[in-house]
């Protein structure tokens, strides 16, 4: 009978062992977001695309690119409608949500969008006449 019992509790201690080390790991760490990348222009008074959608929770990747002179990027972090003293809809690398770039030397700016809305974008650079006409918008979609 003891060795019927050993044999059962050997049997068991085995199987469990056993599935504990077949079980996947489990990480506690958030994966990271996907990447879109948007190749976007300035150029005579004009963003292109000057419109921009995205899902929530993309990480966003602006490859900025100067065709006729130094133009700046500024990003609103806030939604519109948004209250300015909440958490940011759009979290910022670096917390830097301006960019800038000259003729011939691209620039990038990354992004989280955290949350839905429609984030304004503007020309931070006085470029000439048509300056105050260099704007856009991103959509962040839920």
């Amino acid at each position: 009978m003891r060795t019927t019992s050993n044999l059962l509790f050997s049997s068991v201690a085995l199987l469990v062992i056993g599935s504990a080390l077949a079980a996947p790991h489990r990480q506690d760490s958030v994966p990271a977001p996907a990447v879109q990348v948007i190749e976007m222009s300035g150029d005579k008074y004009a963003f292109a695309p000057a419109e921009i959608h995205v899902k929530k929770g993309t990480r966003v990747q602006l490859k900025l690119h100067s065709v006729d002179k130094e133009h700046g990027i500024k990003i609103d972090v806030h939604a519109e409608g948004a209250k300015k003293d909440g958490p940011p809809g759009l979290r910022f690398e670096g917390k830097n949500n301006t960019g800038k770039v000259v003729k011939g030397a691209d620039g990038t700016l990354e992004f989280v969008a955290e949350q839905a809305g429609t984030y304004r974008f503007e020309c931070s650079i006085l470029c000439g006449l048509g300056h105050g006409r260099m704007k856009g918008k991103i959509t962040v979609d839920e």
